[in-house]
Parts: structure tokens; sequence; C-alpha cells
């Protein structure tokens, strides 16, 4: 509750140095977890946090600890999606291996928390020629979603609603967005930590108040966003290379909702370059998409076409091809 993240960092680093000193191979996948799981990420890019958390896994296999090693292993693969380091289709064997792993350990709760991911990443990766099912529209993850919180198990519940919001709002669907971000915060009301995955969850929050802004005068929702955008902005000054892109793309979206069109561009131009930098493909690619649409209210079709054409681009360099199908048969150009 104290957020003081200088501190924390500073007793992460007193543990990885004492586990170096004193070579205890069967605290390290213990210390890799908290350290590199649940405090690096808000110092430093994720990706720095993906290697140390495989070798927290490899050697808690090795010295028998068999749950922290699986939990490295979620925490791995959550930070692997959440920076967009991997591509999807390499990603989606990863899941299938740890997701297999985890059952022959029976360590089903991390088995469970790993479902959201998996739907999502399948969502995204190819399409089957299916109707495309999101979390939030799929009557059996619906019934595995009320049977979570009617056993009370509102961590796993809490995941599905995280990346069932992400999945919605890459795809559109931002009212089921929003839906799952206000069921998101009744249930958090009653847990002690909130699920931040530095910064990802307010992001995506805050995008999908902004998409209903858009479509809606009611005040309620850029009052929402602001919340969030205050979490982002702290979380910016904290750890620029996780949070940068993630605000100026959020200053952007509301510049644009009230009209300023010259800082708008400025912003959208900022947030792609940020998120370039800081090597966040799948939200460059989101930037582009905004940036897309804010150009096609502006009846800029010119500019419009060459950040679809970005946004296509980027997508497909992240694996995404059913987001790229689907944007294609919805741009309005």
């Amino acid at each position: 509750h104290m957020k003081d993240y200088d501190a924390s960092e500073r007793i992460g680093q007193l543990a990885i140095l004492l586990l170096e000193r004193f070579q205890s191979r069967k605290y390290i996948s213990f210390v890799h977890c908290c350290v590199f799981g649940c405090i690096r990420g808000w110092n430093g890019h994720i990706k720095m946090s993906i290697e140390p958390l495989l070798s927290g896994y490899q050697i808690g296999m090795q010295t028998g600890d068999i749950q922290m090693a699986m939990f490295n292993a979620y925490l791995y693969l959550a930070g692997n999606f959440n920076s967009g380091q991997l591509h999807l289709a390499a990603f989606k064997k990863h899941l299938k291996v740890f997701g297999e792993q985890m059952v022959e350990y029976k360590q089903m709760v991390f088995h469970h928390l790993l479902r959201p991911i998996e739907q999502v990443v399948s969502n995204l990766l190819f399409s089957t020629g299916e109707p495309l099912l999101l979390i939030g529209r799929d009557k059996e993850q619906d019934t595995i979603l009320d049977k979570a919180i009617q056993q009370n198990n509102s961590y796993f519940a809490i995941q599905m609603f995280i990346f069932g919001c992400v999945e919605a709002y890459i795809y559109g669907d931002y009212e089921l967005a929003v839906n799952f971000v206000q069921k998101r915060h009744e249930l958090e009301r009653n847990t002690p930590r909130k699920c931040r995955f530095h910064g990802m969850t307010d992001f995506f929050d805050c995008l999908s108040f902004l998409a209903m802004a858009h479509q809606s005068s009611d005040q309620k929702w850029i009052l929402s966003a602001k919340k969030s955008i205050s979490n982002i902005d702290y979380f910016a000054k904290i750890c620029p290379s996780n949070c940068e892109h993630k605000l100026l793309l959020l200053q952007a979206e509301i510049k644009s909702i009230t009209g300023e069109a010259k800082e708008a561009i400025s912003k959208y131009k900022l947030a792609i370059s940020a998120a370039e930098r800081n090597e966040f493909i799948h939200e460059q690619a989101i930037a582009n998409e905004r940036a897309a649409e804010f150009f096609l209210r502006y009846g800029d079709s010119s500019r419009a076409a060459h950040h679809y054409g970005e946004a296509q681009s980027l997508f497909l360099k992240w694996g995404a091809q059913r987001k790229v199908d689907d944007l294609l048969m919805s741009i309005a150009l």
C-alpha cells in the first residue's frame, strides 16, 4: 500500500546479491518470482524480467519446488503477452507446453489462470472459419466465470475480466469491454491487491472508457477515464519504458474527444514513436489504429489509410492475423 517502488527495488537487489553470495539454489525460484514477477517490472522494462522468470521456473523444477516453478512460468507467460515480445504463434506453443506441465504436476490454480490468456491468443491468431467468440460472448466461458464467482475464486474471475477487456477492446466491442471493467471493479472491492500488470490493466480500462466517450455524451465515461489516466501518469513517471506510450495515447484520445485536433495529432505521433522505441508492438498497432480513426473522423482519408496500413502491418508482425482480417473487413475507407 505504501507504493515505495525504489525501496522495493533496493530490497529486491539485495535478495539477488544474497542468492549469489550464498549460492543458494533452493531459494532462487522463490526470489525470482518475487523480484522479477512483482518488483522489477515497476522499475524497468517488463522484457528484462522475462528471462529471469524462465530461469526461476527451470531451477524450481530442478530443486523440486514445483509450485514456485509454476508461479514463475505463469508470470513468464503473462509478461510475454503483456509486453508483446513473442510472435503469437510461438507464444501459443509456450502456453501449450507450460499448460500441459501444470496439469501433469497438478498445479491447477496456475493452469486456470492461463485460460483467459489462451482464449485471447487463439482469438487473435487466425480465423478458423468459426464465428469469433469473445470471452463475454461465449456460453462455455460464461459458465466457467459464473462458477468462479460462485466459488469465491475472485482472482481467477478478475483475470477473466482483465483479459476479456483486452480482447473485447481490440475487436471493438466496447460495451463488453467496459462491462468487464465494471464487474472487475466490484470484485476488487473485496480483494487485498489489485492486478495491474505493470500498467496494462489501467491502460485498457481507460481506452475502453474513452471509446465509449467517443460514442456517448455521458460525462461518466470521461470521469472514469480520468481515474485510470492518473494511475498511468504515475506509472509513467516511475517507469517510462512500460507506460510512457500508454499515457501519450490516452492523452491523444482525450484531446480527440475534446476537439483539440492539433494537440491530438501531436500526441498520437508521440505515442506511436514511444511505443516503437519501447518495443510494445501490439500497443504501437493500437495507437496507429486509433490515429487512423481520428483522421477518418476529420475527413483525412489519406492519413487514415496510412495509419490503418501501419496498424495492419504491426498486428501481422505480432501474429494477430484474425485481427488483421477483422480490420480489413471493418475499415470504412
